[in-house]
């Protein structure tokens, strides 16, 4: 009887040393989690496994998840995955249709999302100096060319066409007027005063018959001589002459006596003051992409996230590269709270815990009714 209470009293003693073994390995694993010392002297096994471990740990961990677990490899297969790139059009598809549904304005927009304040005034003002950048650029890279180079040939070969019809609106209209009680009187007008400065005896003579006679004896000549076709041939061909002489000089040749800056400075603000840019930011987007809502959601949404997702692929590498994960993972661990870090392991591992602690007690036990059966023996 006696050897069996020995023999139990070993085998509880043994247990409970083999769990409080196990439980303690398993505290300093963490704990504690400050060097101690007595004196000047460490306490052995102090800090615990992982703070003393924790640079290498976190090191480790960081080499782990960038050569392991967030490869370039496995990103670009799950974003060349079809039900991946699927979702993800089907997401952006969803925030489009409800950006294109808004009944903000744009300048709302603007404001609320980017912060962006005088929306108006700084499109005005960029468009402004971007014509005017351009333009200046435009004919900085012209001056040493002839007109008929820069400007289409169309356009060229057709103003050249046109004048025929340039030549007849101007006879014409030169005959409507002198043919006109203001024609006549501005004729009559012009002999006069031509006539004033030729001396005395063609001033009788101007006196003799009247301005208003020589006049009405010169009008009708005038315009038998403007509707001959000599003379609409004689202007065709001085016109032509002049438009080809204009064609073959060179930019600043031709635009040499205007203020090209100030015109371009000009010109890029008239422009610019002429879009309807206020209109616009004012307008609800709904109303500005009612028309073409089904286009933008439909065909040129998905086209776009396949290629922002190709173009993310491409870049993929370069990216993890270039954002440094095995650091971020290192610095990471570093500044986690251990008390936290412990409180996660032992909430996700507890039952794995009190199995190894129980284990310990299973088998200090075991050890404890083998010793009970040696000494008995022995």
């Amino acid at each position: 009887m006696n050897e069996w209470i020995s023999i139990s009293i070993m085998a509880i003693v043994g247990a409970f040393i083999g769990g409080l073994t196990n439980s303690i390995a398993i505290r300093m694993l963490f704990r504690p989690f400050n060097t101690l010392y007595i004196g000047k002297y460490r306490v052995p096994f102090t800090p615990g496994l992982i703070p003393k471990r924790r640079k290498q740990l976190a090191v480790q961990l960081g080499e782990t998840v960038t050569n392991h677990l967030l490869t370039a490899e496995g990103v670009q297969a799950k974003i060349n995955d079809a039900d991946f790139r699927k979702e993800m059009t089907e997401l952006v598809q969803v925030e489009v249709k409800r950006f294109l549904k808004s009944d903000m304005t744009i300048s709302e927009l603007l404001k609320k999302d980017f912060g962006v304040d005088d929306v108006q005034n700084r499109i005005q003002t960029t468009t402004e100096a971007w014509l005017s950048s351009r333009m200046k650029k435009m004919l900085q890279e012209s001056n040493g060319k002839e007109m008929k180079d820069i400007l289409p040939e169309k356009f060229v070969a057709r103003g050249e066409e046109k004048l025929p019809e340039v030549v007849d609106w101007l006879l014409n209209k030169g005959v409507l007027y002198l043919e006109s009680e203001e024609g006549r009187k501005s004729l009559a007008s012009g002999i006069d005063a031509f006539l004033m400065d030729k001396g005395m005896l063609v001033n009788m003579v101007s006196m003799f018959f009247g301005n208003v006679s020589i006049a009405e004896k010169v009008q009708p000549e005038l315009i038998k001589f403007m509707k001959h076709e000599n003379t609409r041939d004689t202007v065709l061909n001085l016109l032509q002459e002049e438009y080809r002489s204009f064609m073959e000089k060179r930019m600043d040749e031709a635009l040499g006596l205007l203020n090209m800056p100030e015109m371009t400075t000009g010109l890029a603000k008239e422009i610019t003051a002429r879009l309807p840019i206020e209109e616009y930011l004012n307008t609800p987007v709904s109303s500005l992409a009612s028309s073409v809502e089904e286009w933008i959601v439909d065909d040129l949404t998905p086209k776009a996230v396949a290629a922002g997702l190709d173009l993310f692929v491409a870049r993929l590498e370069m990216l993890l590269e270039k954002m440094h994960l095995a650091k971020i993972v290192e610095e990471q661990v570093e500044t986690f709270s251990l008390e936290r870090l412990e409180e996660i392991i032992i909430s996700i591992a507890k039952s794995e815990l009190k199995m190894i602690t129980w284990l310990g007690a299973l088998l200090g036990g075991v050890i404890g009714v083998f010793q009970g059966i040696l000494v008995l023996f022995l």
